[in-house]
Order: structure tokens, then C-alpha cells, then sequence
């Protein structure tokens, strides 16, 4: 449910939750019990420094898709991506003399 303001013509300006449904209706001042107006209020913006900005950016875009790495292939390794020697490797480096 958001806080909205509204302005009772007798009291001033007062906060009060209201379920979005409701939105467009007049509110009850709690001082009269008058019904009131929604005021248009602007957002409440927090402003931070550079830095922090950027550090929120960063750990933003990163939890939804991750980073792209290029990554180079060791010299000689014999993959067929890398286009390495024609000489038969073994599957895995750790069997010698397989």
C-alpha cells in the first residue's frame, strides 16, 4: 500500500496509506475527518555520490546476465579452436604415456 499526501482545506497537508484502488477518492483528515485531496508530491530522489553509483550499476547488470570472458588458449594445447598441431594429444594431460 503506497503513502500518498493529501491537503484538507482546513488543517494543511497530511500522509496517509491507501490501498492503490483508491488512489483517485478523497481521504479522511485525521485532525477533522474531513474529506481531503490527493496533492501531486514529487518523488523522493536520493542522490549519492559517483562512485557509489557505479559500484550499484556494476553489481545491478551483473546479477542479471554475467560478464563475457575471453579467455587464451595455453600455447600448443591441440585444440581443434586454437588450430594447433595435427599430432595426436591425449584427452587428458594428467595420462602419461597413454
Amino acid at each position: 500500500m503506497p503513502l500518498y499526501n493529501y491537503v484538507c482545506s482546513t488543517c494543511g497537508p497530511f500522509d496517509a496509506w491507501s490501498p492503490m484502488a483508491h488512489a483517485d477518492s478523497p481521504c479522511a483528515c485525521p485532525d477533522c475527518n474531513r474529506p481531503s485531496t490527493r496533492d501531486v508530491a514529487a518523488p523522493h530522489l536520493s542522490l549519492m555520490n559517483g562512485t557509489l553509483r557505479k559500484a550499484l550499476t556494476r553489481s545491478e547488470s551483473s546479477t542479471s546476465e554475467p560478464k563475457r570472458v575471453k579467455r587464451a588458449h595455453l600455447a600448443n594445447c591441440g585444440c581443434k579452436m586454437c588450430g594447433g598441431s595435427k599430432k595426436s594429444s591425449p584427452m587428458r594431460r594428467w595420462m602419461i604415456g597413454h
